[in-house]
Order: structure tokens, then C-alpha cells, then sequence
């Protein structure tokens, strides 16, 4: 607080040192409240006993009844000094006591939850919170030292910055927790407006798929609301329509001679497949896939199967903790569709023979 505000609080309120008062009562309100937030934070996974989901409540109700006690009966000038004399030093105690609960009690926390965060912006943000509140315990043992002995100025410009850095990265820390959602929206939104030339190109093959017409592009570029929705829907339907692909236009012979023509492996069943031996197995996807659209957009008649190795259909990976990893997938099948190889496999690979091969088997 300013001393012209704290002169103003004290004029109107006729009570010497009122405004530091009403400083000391909004730190108080800050440390509890901070300490209430790594609480919080920490009962989010798992049960918090009572006394601990009350202690940030209860130690401020009690500093803050100690500290209108001890501003009572601690004579005017002896109140906020920078030496504690008399009563004044008991305090002095209780304070530092108290900044020392709710600082460790809150760093703790942060520290334990900070380090195993996945989302970057949570992990910056509560990482800030754990260095600021951590910062608030030599600043509060340097005001124990300044407010009993004659300290050095080197001491007090020390105290200084490392309040300062405790409330600049508090604010910090909740400022960036803040900006959480609307990272992920824009991370959402994001992702979905890569795979919309794929999905576009899938669904314009299947438009039997297509509930309602696909928006268009400056529609499609102006949603952001459900993002995390739009961007699921967006996944499952392009997998729904190689899938229906797949099953309508696809045969024993293309899926065999696409594998061929890019030396793909039989699936191995295993997470542990070299690069080389994934580029093959999605080149030779993207051949089969461009096959079957171009077939499903000329208006050819579908192709019946009792059952077909479903080795080179795409794997689904639609959860929250693996959509990064598919839609690169995607992306890549993309760009393969696009390849010269695959359009060089779809020229030349003579449908009409499978479907005479099919319809006499």
C-alpha cells in the first residue's frame, strides 16, 4: 500500500497504522489462499483428510484474530516497525510462523504435482507457483532476522527481491493455469483444420456416410466451440470412411498387389516395427485407399467379400492420450495419397480384371 492510501485509511478510520493493518490482513488472505489452491490441487487425485481441506481457513481465521489482538494492545508507534519491540515481537513469532505453514505446506504440493504434469502449460504454471511459494521462505526468515537484529542492507535488498519473485510468480502461475483451456482449443482446432483436406477428400467418396452436408471452409475455420468434439467426430469419420471403403470396394487381389508393390510385411501384431517397415505398411494403404475412392467416385459397383484381411486397414487410436500420435499418422497417409508412387499403383492397377476374378469365385 502506497502512504498516501495508508494516510487516507488511517485519517478515516482515526486509528494509527490502520492501513498496515489492512495490508497484513490481504498477505494473511494471499498465503492462505495460496496454500488453499495446493489443497485443492492435491485432492483432485486423491482423498485429502478434513483437517487438512480446513487447515488454510482455520490458520488464517487464527492470524488474522491474533493479529487485530496484538495490533490492539501494542502501543501505536511499536506497530510495524522495522524492529519488533515489546508485545510487538510476539507478533513478529506468530507471523513468520504462520507465512512458514502456508508457504511449505503450498510448495510441497506444487513441487510434487509441477514435476509430473503432462501439459506443458500446467506444468510452466504450477512450476511457477512451487518456485514462488518456495521463494516466500527465505524472504520470511530474512524479515525474522531484520525484524530481531541489525541486518546488513545487502540482506534487506535480498528480502526484497525474493518477495518480489514470490508474488510475481504466484501471479504468474494462476494467470497461466488460466490460459489452459484456451491453449487446448486452439491445439484442438488446430489439429482438426490439418486433417480437414483428407477427411474432405474420404467423405466426398462416401457421401452415403455423410448425415449432413460438410460445412464449408470458412465455416469450418470459424468453429471453435466443442473442439475437442469436432476434432474426435473428425478422426472417427475419416477411419469410418476407409473402413467403408475397404469393405465396399477393396478385394483379396488389391489389398495383396498394394502390399507387394511397396514391400509392406504382414502385420506383426507387435508396437515394435522399425520407421521403414510403417512408411511401407501406410504406402501401401494409401494404395488401396486411392483405388477404392477413385472406384467409389467413379460409381462403381461395390465388390462382396465374405471376409477380408483387415492387415492393412488403419489402426484406431481416437483417445485424448493418442489422437497426437494418429493424426500424424493421418497426415502422413495424406501426403502418401498424394505421392507419386501411389498414384503411379492407382493408374495402373486394372480393377476390372478383380472384378471378374471376383464375380466367378
Amino acid at each position: 500500500m502506497q502512504a498516501e492510501v495508508g494516510g487516507w485509511v488511517d485519517e478515516v478510520t482515526g486509528v494509527p497504522k490502520a492501513g498496515e493493518l489492512a495490508v497484513a490482513l490481504v498477505a494473511l488472505t494471499d498465503f492462505a489462499f495460496v496454500w488453499w489452491l495446493a489443497v485443492a490441487l492435491d485432492g483432485a487425485g486423491r482423498t485429502v483428510p478434513a483437517w487438512l481441506r480446513r487447515a488454510p481457513v482455520v490458520c488464517a481465521a487464527t492470524m488474522a484474530a491474533l493479529a487485530f489482538a496484538f495490533f490492539a494492545v501494542t502501543p501505536a508507534p511499536d506497530r510495524f516497525g522495522a524492529r519488533a519491540h515489546g508485545v510487538w515481537a510476539g507478533y513478529a513469532v506468530v507471523w513468520i510462523a504462520y507465512g512458514l505453514i502456508t508457504a511449505v505446506g503450498a510448495a510441497a504440493v506444487f513441487w510434487r504435482h509441477g514435476v509430473a504434469m503432462r501439459s506443458p502449460v500446467l506444468r510452466v504454471s504450477v512450476l511457477a507457483l512451487a518456485v514462488g511459494t518456495s521463494a516466500e521462505v527465505p524472504y520470511l526468515l530474512i524479515r525474522g532476522v531484520r525484524w530481531f537484529t541489525e541486518a546488513p542492507a545487502s540482506l534487506a535488498l535480498a528480502g526484497f527481491w525474493c518477495s518480489f519473485a514470490r508474488f510475481v510468480l504466484v501471479a504468474l502461475g494462476c494467470s497461466l493455469a488460466a490460459l489452459e483451456p484456451l491453449w487446448q482449443v486452439s491445439l484442438y482446432w488446430y489439429r482438426r483444420q490439418r486433417l480437414y483436406g483428407l477427411w474432405l477428400l474420404l467423405r466426398r467418396a462416401t457421401p452415403e456416410l455423410v448425415v449432413a452436408p460438410p460445412p464449408s471452409r470458412r465455416t469450418d475455420l470459424l468453429a471453435f466451440d466443442s473442439a475437442w468434439e469436432r476434432l474426435h467426430q473428425r478422426v472417427i469419420e475419416i477411419h469410418d470412411s476407409i473402413t467403408f471403403l475397404h469393405d465396399g470396394w477393396a478385394s483379396p487381389e488389391l489389398l495383396y498387389e498394394a502390399g507387394e508393390a511397396t514391400g509392406a510385411p504382414p502385420y506383426s501384431g507387435g508396437p515394435g516395427q522399425s520407421r521403414l517397415v510403417q512408411r511401407q505398411r501406410l504406402t501401401a494403404a494409401a494404395c488401396w485407399i486411392e483405388v477404392t475412392r477413385r472406384e467409389a467416385a467413379s460409381g462403381a459397383d461395390k465388390l462382396y467379400h465374405k471376409e477380408l484381411d483387415k492387415d492393412l486397414l488403419p489402426e484406431v487410436l481416437a483417445d485424448r492420450s493418442t489422437v497426437h500420435r494418429e493424426i500424424r499418422r493421418m497426415l502422413r497417409l495424406h501426403r502418401a495419397l498424394r505421392s507419386r508412387t501411389v498414384a503411379s499403383f492407382a493408374d495402373g492397377f486394372r480393377p476390372e480384371a478383380t472384378s471378374a476374378v471376383a464375380a466367378g469365385s
